[in-house]
């Protein structure tokens, strides 16, 4: 390529020299680049780095960087700004982000010039480039021929008078411009009609942003945490909707990495490896993201190999034994040919619990990941990206990464310490209650691991002016983890739980040019996956059913142990298209539509039998000794359920519209469907016999129509940022998990039930100001209100089971009549992890100092109100409480960018919060106390 576009200059060369007196002539009003064939400029990618700064600067640097004439009269883009352009893009898509915001159109001539005019008809100009009128009834061919007089050779035309200062200072006294890939295409933030919060890469290191886990505890409305059981999955939400923490869900939440989706909640567990950005989505994506993306998608993007040597490292050392190492290089190896090598190591070796009866602090966490990225770059057509990964996490001392501790024990009114846990044994063992201590207590050998491995084979093949993508990917993972079920020191109930996952997609999209007045991107997609999930339980608790009268066989193969098998297939179909009509240079029309097929079959065993070790050893009972134990307590019985099968079928679609009210201010309005298929509950198809449960193993897809206005705008010369969304999402038969209480075992097990209609709406602020050019303020909040609108036949509330399944004791229990019913109306109580009001707030200053150094303080508070946890509402069970968490950094960074110490303060209030109330109603987790850390940050090359 790069030979190519060496020929062609030097045959310009000859007629540039014979026009080179007249572009002297004309150079303070033509704007001046270089030609090349249309393809190219629709086709070929550069990686480009272009702060903002006057528009003429900005495409100067375009044409030298890409080597293609842009054809522009200088009176057009004179006074204009441009945005920053960072990243990997065609000539033609550099183009329409510099032109954002502006009344400029462009167009790729037959010639291969880029040219750039006003919405009104190009005017006629004469050799020394004066207007001579209207150009309308003149061929457009001929108009811009006669300003070709302007062109020169790039070798020869200066580079712009802006020193690298100034330009730095244009780049510091403005807003970024953010691009996403929320709509499968490069846009700019500002013109994406969907309510985005985007972290960069850069801010995920400053803060030492690890997992979506940590990220997610100080963004407004999205809510992650970390399951602690053996038949705990993680759960996640956005806008209070989600799908809690079953491990046979599909999440509510789509997970995206470069393209793939990762429905299964174990990955956001994941290391954080050499990011680009994360783009939270919030409202159904299923257009673009798929049918289970119906509250949101995160979608994660990595770093790439660029055409240039770059590398990167930061190491990290805090409180609790934190650490981090983290580093990448990244460069071209031949023309055609470069790679990426990411690697980290992070974790915590001392944890922020002390568990009494070990004496020693949990959690003990580490992570190891590392990732090969290779790009191929064979023809200006073609360009393909593989990228393998792995990953290892481990917890040590602590089943979660957030260790459970006792709380709400003894339990109010009329409840017993002894009922649905173990209250009563930890108040007679005297080991630590209350959220309110960081000491908990437990058996030895508690913990989790979780392996990872992924490829991902991206193709983009440019014919026609459209761009044809191939993205395969496969991934897979394993999970262990074992658990100390009453969190006590003494072994009355352990469990063990192991899941494997194993995922193959693929996806064929084509998309046509942009800067159209249509523009359209079509695709298909496919998805084979299986998941094989075990639990093992151990229940010395037990051992004294082997001296009931007529169970005494059962004494040699006691303790008593279970082990629960679940197994899914799922193969998914789908189908999706969008269209955008740019109706007017202020209108653009969008409509779009999705159709999916959803196959899944699934079957379950379940098997009674001696627990021969801590935790997972389990040794089948003889058939007689089975039989003998099902008869007293079928709870127990040994049996492979029937193969279970369903099909779910949607059609999802989409429409909205946009308006520029102003060059940089767009309003929007949209429409979209979207669905989730329905699935298996694991638990229950392994146990249809337990009781307490219902005997149904299946549950039903859910559905929404969700509607959402909004603003984006800019103001104050690219200073001031203001974007507004209203949104409502009305759910169908929500899928949602449950506690349900089980008289036989005196304990609480999961159910997933469909709720009938559940509504979230409210309201979205994003602010942004750069004050001075050294101070920043920026604010997100939301408003929500999230709620069942009609949800008659919940399961039981935690007071509920007590009156009807224990005792009927008064006063407690006259709110319910007697037989007490057994459901529970959640109709207009909020839904989970849905807090009326949250938000954070960062102001950022940039001291300088001598020598060019920079002193920066940050400080971002953390605000939400009171919410229910991943329980729902309940009568017994407190909501978590409202809160303020305070986060900072300040930080040195030298003159030149290249290295900088940063000092990290997180939760420096020292706030008690609350994050996952677990199946036991005596046990929650909650996020570390105060913790600081000391970072130093080094760039080695650009």
């Amino acid at each position: 390529m790069l030979a190519k576009q060496k020929s062609e200059m030097h045959k310009h060369k000859i007629g540039a020299l014979s026009a080179v007196l007249a572009a002297l002539c004309t150079t303070l009003l033509l704007g001046t680049t270089i030609a090349s064939p249309p393809a190219e400029a629709r086709s070929t990618t550069y990686n480009l780095d272009i702060p903002s700064q006057s528009l003429k600067d900005a495409l100067q640097a375009l044409a030298l960087a890409s080597q293609h004439k842009l054809l522009y009269s200088a009176d057009l883009v004179e006074g204009r700004k441009s945005p920053n352009l960072k990243g990997e893009f065609t000539t033609e898509q550099a183009v329409k982000v510099l032109l954002s915001g502006t009344d400029l159109k462009y167009e790729v001539t037959s010639d291969g010039f880029v040219l750039i005019r006003a919405t009104d008809p190009l005017p006629t100009t004469n050799a020394a480039g004066v207007d001579t009128g209207d150009a309308g009834s003149e061929p457009l061919a001929q108009g811009y021929r006669r300003l070709r007089l302007a062109q020169v050779d790039a070798k020869t035309t200066t580079t712009p008078t802006t020193s690298r200062d100034e330009m730095k200072y244009h780049d510091e006294t403005r807003l970024e411009e953010i691009i996403v890939t929320a709509q499968k295409r490069t846009e700019n933030l500002q013109d994406v009609p969907v309510s985005v919060q985007v972290i960069g890469g850069q801010i995920l290191a400053q803060q030492n942003h690890n997992s979506l886990e940590e990220l997610t505890q100080t963004v407004p409305a999205v809510h992650i945490s970390a399951g602690a059981d053996q038949n705990g999955s993680n759960s996640i939400f956005i806008r209070g909707i989600g799908s809690g923490s079953d491990p046979s869900f599909d999440q509510s939440v789509a997970v995206f990495t470069d393209d793939i989706y990762k429905g299964r909640s174990r990955m956001s567990e994941a290391a954080f490896l050499d990011l680009d950005r994360i783009e939270v989505l919030k409202g159904p994506q299923t257009t673009f993201f798929g049918n289970n993306a119906i509250a949101g998608a995160l979608n994660i993007v990595t770093k790439k190999p660029g055409d240039h040597f770059d590398a990167w490292s930061r190491a990290l050392y805090g409180m609790f034994g934190q650490y981090a190492v983290e580093g990448a290089v990244s460069g071209p190896i031949t023309d055609t040919f470069g790679a990426r090598l990411a690697v980290t190591r992070n974790g915590d070796d001392r944890g922020w619990i002390e568990n009494v009866s070990l004496g020693e602090h949990v959690p003990r966490i580490n992570n190891l990941a590392g990732r090969l990225t290779l790009a191929f770059n064979p023809s200006e057509d073609l360009d393909a990206t593989l990228k393998i990964e792995g990953s290892h996490h481990t917890t040590a001392g602590s089943s979660g990464d957030q260790p459970l501790q006792y709380a709400n024990c003894p339990p109010p009114a009329p409840l017993t310490p002894g009922f649905g846990g173990s209250c009563d044994q930890a108040l007679a063992l005297g080991i630590p209650i209350g959220a309110d201590t960081n000491q908990n207590s437990g058996l030895a050998g508690q913990g989790n691991s979780l392996s990872t491995f992924e490829n991902v084979l991206t193709l983009n093949y440019r014919k026609w002016d459209h761009t044809f993508t191939s993205v395969s990917g496969f991934y897979n993972y394993a999970f262990h983890l074992n658990v100390d079920s009453r969190n006590l020191p003494v072994w009355l109930q352990t469990g063990a739980g192991a899941e494997h996952y194993r995922q193959f997609s693929q996806e064929f999209r084509v998309a046509s040019p942009i800067g159209q007045p249509i523009e359209y991107l079509a695709g298909i997609y496919f998805q084979t996956d299986r998941l094989d999930f075990n639990s093992y339980g151990s229940i010395p608790v037990l051992n004294f059913i082997g001296s009931i009268p007529g169970l005494q066989g059962l004494a040699p193969y006691l303790p008593i142990a279970e082990v629960l098998s679940f197994s899914q297939g799922e193969h998914v179909y789908s189908a999706f298209a969008s269209l955008s009509w740019n109706a007017t240079d202020r209108m653009k029309l969008d409509v779009g539509l999705r159709a999916s097929q959803v196959n899944k079959n699934a079957s379950g065993a379940e098997a009674g039998g001696t627990g021969t070790q801590l935790y997972g050893g389990f040794v089948p009972w003889p058939a007689a000794i089975s039989q003998l134990v099902v008869s007293h307590f079928p709870v127990f019985g040994t049996g492979v359920s029937p193969t279970l099968r369903r099909s779910d079928r949607a059609w999802m679609p989409s429409a909205g519209a946009q308006y520029k009210i102003a060059p940089q201010v767009m309003a929007y309005f949209s429409y979209t469907r979207g669905f989730k298929a329905g699935g298996f509950e694991g638990q229950q198809l392994a146990r249809q016999s337990l009781q307490g449960l219902q005997s149904f193993s299946a549950y039903g897809p859910e559905y929404v129509d969700a509607f959402e206005l909004g603003l984006k705008s800019k103001w104050l010369d690219d200073r001031v940022l203001v974007n507004v969304d209203v949104f409502r999402g009305d759910y169908k038969d929500l899928q949602s998990f449950a506690n349900v209480y089980i008289p036989s075992l005196n304990a609480f097990g999961g159910e997933v039930v469909n709720a009938a209609k559940s509504r979230s709406q409210g309201v979205e602020l994003e602010g942004q100001w750069v004050a001075t050019r050294d101070l920043r303020l920026s604010a997100n909040v939301t408003y929500l209100d999230s709620h069942y609108v009609s949800f008659p036949d919940a399961p039981q509330s935690t007071l509920q089971s007590y009156c009807g399944g224990v005792s009927y004791v008064l006063p407690y229990c006259s709110r319910f009549p007697n037989p007490v019913p057994p459901s529970n109306d959640l109709s207009g109580q909020q839904t989970p992890y849905a807090p009326r009001w949250s938000g954070n707030v960062t102001a950022s200053y940039a001291a300088p100092l001598p020598g060019g150094f920079r002193f920066i303080t940050e400080l971002t508070p953390y605000f939400t109100s009171s919410y229910w946890g991943g329980t729902g509402p309940d009568d017994v069970i407190p909501k978590t409480a409202g809160y303020i968490r305070l986060d900072a950094r300040i930080g040195l960074e030298s003159p030149d960018h290249q290295w900088a110490v940063d000092l990290i303060g997180k939760n420096l209030t020292d706030r008690i919060i609350v994050t996952n109330a677990q199946q036991s109603i005596y046990e929650l987790t909650k996020q570390q106390p105060r913790n600081v850390a000391v970072q130093i940050r080094y760039n080695f090359g650009q």
